[in-house]
């Protein structure tokens, strides 16, 4: 794993922080500072080439692993919970609680958006991923938190529902509604709420534009 050394007292507040926010105060630091650094933040240091891709290499592989264990406990929960269901009601109310839309809801609600370090082209633009951006780096983050808990899924498990997934289960759990509105659809962040955190002050109130993502 590439090592990165952030000298600024700031940075590591932020860090500290964000692991109050969490609840995990034990991780492990670098993880979590790859976790929260965005690839396009990080092509805009003065690094070596090769150590920008291999931290890019490094947090995909995060974000890889939170996607995968976050599918894993949602099925595990939904299992354990609802042995009346069948297989596709299973996968249906899996599809409810895991997409992009829940993910940066969740990202959100650990304010993952005041804590994590993107480019000056994102954060100076309006963009209609945020939703997908979001999520992405939510996958990322527990990914460093599984593997901070020592890969213990009951642990990684009961931190996802308790904190996160079980206010959620209620306000989804309806089998006869489909889920078609979460395919083309980002988690709708208003450029105030976004901007605040990131001190840029003078951007008009627009929202973000989740129905021109064209992938």
């Amino acid at each position: 794993m590439v090592q990165f050394h952030y000298s600024t007292t700031k940075r590591e507040q932020d860090i500290q922080a964000f692991l109050k926010i969490i609840g995990i105060s034990d991780l492990n630091k670098e993880l979590i500072e790859i976790s929260l650094m965005h690839p396009s933040y990080l092509h805009e240091l003065t690094i070596d080439k090769e150590k920008k891709k291999l931290q890019e290499k490094e947090y995909r592989r995060l974000a890889h692993l939170g996607d995968a264990i976050i599918g894993a406990v949602v099925t595990d929960y939904l299992y354990e919970q609802y042995s009346d269901l069948a297989e596709g009601e299973l996968t249906q109310l899996k599809q409810q609680l895991v997409n992009k839309v829940k993910l940066s809801k969740f990202a959100y609600q650990i304010k993952l958006h005041q804590y994590c370090l993107l480019g000056k082209s994102l954060k100076r633009s309006i963009l209609n991923r945020q939703g997908k951006l979001f999520s992405e780096m939510f996958e990322a983050v527990f990914g460093a938190i599984y593997l901070g808990l020592k890969r213990d899924f009951s642990l990684s498990k009961s931190w996802l529902i308790e904190n996160l997934l079980a206010s959620t289960l209620d306000k989804v759990i309806d089998l006869d509604e489909t889920d078609d509105e979460y395919e083309d659809y980002d988690y709708v962040l208003t450029t105030r709420e976004y901007l605040d955190p990131i001190k840029l002050k003078d951007f008009p109130d627009y929202r973000w534009a989740p129905d021109n993502d064209d992938d």
